[in-house]
């Protein structure tokens, strides 16, 4: 009898994880992404709530294995669908800090994103490289047309898609400031950082981008991950990569809106404190929005401009000495 109820006993026991159920079409990740979640609430000085180890402490709920995957700069009409189904075969859900152009652009992207779990946080409008060289209108303004854009995409969409809009913001190069974070805390708005990246926005290979990126979390026991789905590359990583991560025994999880943070919520508080700033409409020209690519682009590939710069000119160094010889 008593060895009868040792032996129900340890099944009962035995009985949740065996039981959890996983994911069809990836053995090793469960069917629900685990959530953490995020409080908006400022900290002390009026500072917002701030994530992310590379400048802010290290998300408390986060494990020493834990990997939030956050994506950026998009939505990308050619990269984001190939993302998308990346991430439902893995059954991955994730977090988005989207640039208000491309939202705007793309509202029926950023609609397939909320409708497939994945939380809708904003990386201001037109992502310009450094929020530090614009006037605080210009910044404040910056800001607030992506929330508003990302509101516009997903105010067609169900009540369940808005619900994914989080009051999440991501500085563009993560060049805060102490009085954006002060603006963002009176709207209580969290600011999302990151603990390691993955040099995905340079030039490199997928191969180039998953070797990085196992480096970096072995060396950050994982954290919040930045990855672009403004690039091709980096879609032909991502499977691999995930994959990889999960072979070496790391969890990924979801960055959510903490309960009472108002994820979805009526975005008048954001917009109200813009609205007398001079703000254009979204241009939709191909000139313009050939600027806007380029301005990005140029901004995410500074580093790598300069360090073929100084490549560049060691090569010609050492030509020119050899040709003096």
């Amino acid at each position: 009898m008593l060895r009868s109820v040792i032996i129900a006993g340890a099944l009962l026991a035995a009985t949740p994880a065996m039981a959890e159920p996983r994911c069809p079409t990836d053995p090793l990740a469960p069917l629900s992404t685990p959530k953490v979640p995020l409080e908006v609430q400022p900290r002390a000085a009026a500072a917002a709530a701030s994530y992310g180890g590379m400048q802010y402490r290290r998300t408390p709920s986060l494990g020493p294995r834990d990997i939030a995957l956050t994506i950026d700069d998009g939505p990308n009409p050619q990269v984001t669908p190939l993302v998308l189904r990346i991430l439902a075969r893995h059954c991955l859900k994730v977090t988005y800090f989207l640039v208000g152009w491309y939202a705007h652009a793309y509202p029926d992207l950023v609609r397939q994103e909320a409708a497939a779990g994945h939380f809708i946080g904003t990386h201001t409008f037109s992502h310009p490289d450094n929020l530090r060289r614009l006037t605080a209108q210009q910044a404040e303004a910056e800001i607030t047309q992506g929330f508003e854009a990302a509101q516009g995409a997903l105010g067609s969409g169900t009540a369940a898609e808005r619900a994914q809009l989080a009051p999440f913001f991501r500085f563009p190069g993560l060049n805060d400031t102490a009085e954006l974070s002060q603006w963002l805390a009176a709207r209580r708005i969290a600011v999302v950082g990151a603990d390691f990246g993955a040099n995905d926005w340079m030039n490199i290979s997928p191969q180039g981008i998953q070797h990085r990126a196992l480096i970096e979390a072995a060396q950050t026991h994982g954290g919040i991950l930045i990855l672009h789905d403004s690039h091709m590359r980096t879609a032909e990583a991502l499977d691999e990569l995930i994959t990889s991560f999960e072979q070496q025994g790391y969890r990924f999880v979801q960055l959510v809106p903490a309960p009472g943070a108002a994820a979805g919520r009526d975005p008048a508080s954001i917009l109200r404190v813009a609205a007398a700033a001079p703000r254009a409409p979204p241009q939709t020209s191909r000139t313009d929005r050939l600027l806007v690519v380029l301005r990005s682009w140029a901004a995410r590939t500074a580093a790598f401009g300069r360090w073929l710069g100084a490549a560049i000119a060691h090569l010609w160094a050492a030509g020119m000495a050899r040709f003096g010889h």
